[in-house]
């Protein structure tokens, strides 16, 4: 992408702040106390303009260094100079979290803000007026690439040093961030969109990996009974309940999940509706979603395909990101955009996630917060590994504290070859066989009903969220909490956590009949 460079003299940087002390703020419509609206830090820095910009190489060693020491990384340790330097890179856009500055914390009230209210729109306005006061009375159409409608982010294409010295030293801003900035070795992995997750497998069928069921020989996957979804579903098969889906879109030719959606056993009524918020259409050749979308909620089909978990349930799907590494500012911002909208579908229960990114996101954390405030249940990968993350621990948004973290283990319960776990990790499925790491878990195709073998921590994931649909499907009247009681209070591992698997394998059968009892 070309680059915007913004260069302002010393002299006008002292008009700046200069104009900034002697002009009143705007203020908000009800505000008889005459404050500010942007409010500056008592010990505010100057932009480091003598600085030189940092390397892209040492830019990633710092991140790397911070991973290792503390198995995360978050713009928030660095300074204005480092973030700057970031900004260079990648499509230069930078996110702003704002707030008035007497609101400590946003994330309570994310839910409930109205920013046509006086007093957030007057921090909006304000901030626009800067940053474009900033860069010589610049349009805002030139520099702004989203201006959340919902909730209190700003995304803006900025590079200036000057004016992101200036930003940061306000209280209002809850964080500035570059959304796009990536480490180099990824950029290797943008051509090969199948160490993404979008290109399937190529392993050949093993017949000992499934057996016939009813109807007509629908294909029950080998993993389903090692968390007893078979006894669960002699209760419930999660009629009445809708499971939302974010990922890297739908195949438009699987029919299973179009046409035949309601086939065989499915046959109940139950809906499909799809959005994009990446993209323009929420049709894909990722593989990915589709085979996620089949393994939560697919039909128990009379076609010899395999079944979902939660054969009766709903599903919205909505399409959030190019693959399963969301490492493009277009794609985090997708995510978030589909965790609001998911929120705001009061008919969705719960939100599954096979997405993520090693690296924590204010944005991500933003739409998750929403979105769970919301009331919604949220499941998300724990991570599956390539070169660069490998050691790595559980990714984002799993990482986050309102998500149910799922990874994947083979049969013994080892973690899976190539998934993630540490102490964030909730629970486990098992999607891979011990004789052989390629024969995991199976799924829908791109069309046809031949199935094709899915893993990772996708999978077990979007297969966890179709056991919590079985649950409440079993006892409607359940609260979120009740829900994750039942799956925490049968899992192998309850009363005792661990420290890389959590609460360990899932058992589905137990689960549903917990939640008769509560």
């Amino acid at each position: 992408m070309r680059k915007v460079f913004y260069l302002l003299s010393t002299s006008l940087l002292l008009t700046v702040f200069s104009c900034k002390k002697s002009e009143p703020a705007p203020q908000s419509a009800d505000d008889t106390t005459n404050k500010p609206v942007l409010v500056e830090k008592k010990n505010p820095i100057a932009p480091p303009l003598d600085k030189p910009q940092l390397t892209r190489e040492e830019i990633d060693a710092t991140i790397l260094n911070f991973a290792r020491s503390k198995n995360d990384f978050r713009w928030s340790w660095v300074d204005i100079h480092f973030i700057w330097s970031a900004a260079q890179f990648g499509d230069n856009a930078i996110s702003i979290g704002y707030k008035p500055a007497h609101i400590a914390d946003v994330h309570p009230i994310m839910h409930e803000i109205d920013l046509q209210d006086p007093e957030w729109k007057a921090v909006h306005d304000a901030l626009i007026d800067l940053i474009s006061k900033g860069l010589g009375n610049a349009s805002p159409a030139d520099f702004i690439i989203e201006d959340d409608p919902v909730m209190p982010i700003l995304t803006v294409k900025l590079t200036d040093l000057t004016v992101l010295t200036q930003l940061s030293n306000l209280e209002n801003i809850r964080y500035l961030e570059p959304l796009d900035y990536r480490p180099a070795e990824w950029d290797e992995l943008a051509g090969d969109r199948s160490t993404s997750g979008c290109g399937g497998s190529s392993e050949p069928l093993n017949s000992s990996d499934w057996t016939n069921i009813t109807p007509n020989n629908c294909r029950l996957p080998w993993n389903f009974n090692n968390v007893t979804i078979p006894a669960a579903w002699e209760t419930s098969q999660g009629l009445g309940v809708k499971i939302g889906i974010i990922d890297a879109g739908l195949s438009s030719s699987q029919t299973l999940l179009g046409a035949d959606f309601n086939n065989g056993d499915s046959n109940v009524g139950r809906t499909l509706t799809t959005a994009y918020t990446w993209g323009n259409s929420v049709y894909s050749t990722c593989t990915h979603g589709t085979s996620m979308s089949g393994l939560a909620v697919g039909p128990r089909n009379n076609l010899t395909s395999t079944t979902g978990v939660a054969y009766k349930s709903s599903l919205h799907f909505i399409r959030g990101c190019e693959d399963v590494v969301l490492d493009k500012s277009s794609e985090r911002t997708g995510v978030k955009n589909a965790l609001i909208q998911m929120g705001d579908n009061a008919s969705i229960k719960i939100v599954s996630m096979s997405v993520g990114t090693p690296f924590y996101s204010s944005v991500l954390k933003d739409g998750v917060v929403y979105a769970y405030n919301k009331g919604k249940m949220l499941f998300a990968a724990a991570g599956t590994s390539f070169s660069w993350t490998n050691w790595w621990g559980v990714v984002y948004p799993a990482a986050f504290s309102e998500c149910n973290a799922i990874t994947g283990t083979d049969e013994s319960g080892s973690t899976c070859y190539t998934c993630h776990d540490g102490s964030q990790v909730d629970f486990t499925v098992p999607m891979e066989r011990n004789a052989n790491n390629e024969r995991t878990s199976l799924s829908y195709a791109m069309s046809g009903t031949t199935p094709t073998y899915i893993g990772g921590s996708s999978c077990s994931t979007a297969m966890a969220a179709g056991i919590a649909g079985l649950i409440w499907s079993a006892r409607p009247s359940l609260t979120r909490e009740q829900v994750f009681t039942c799956l925490r209070n049968t899992a192998a591992n309850y009363p005792n956590a661990n420290n890389y698997h959590g609460w360990g394998k899932l058992n589905a059968g137990a689960a549903v009949a917990m939640a008769l009892t509560l």
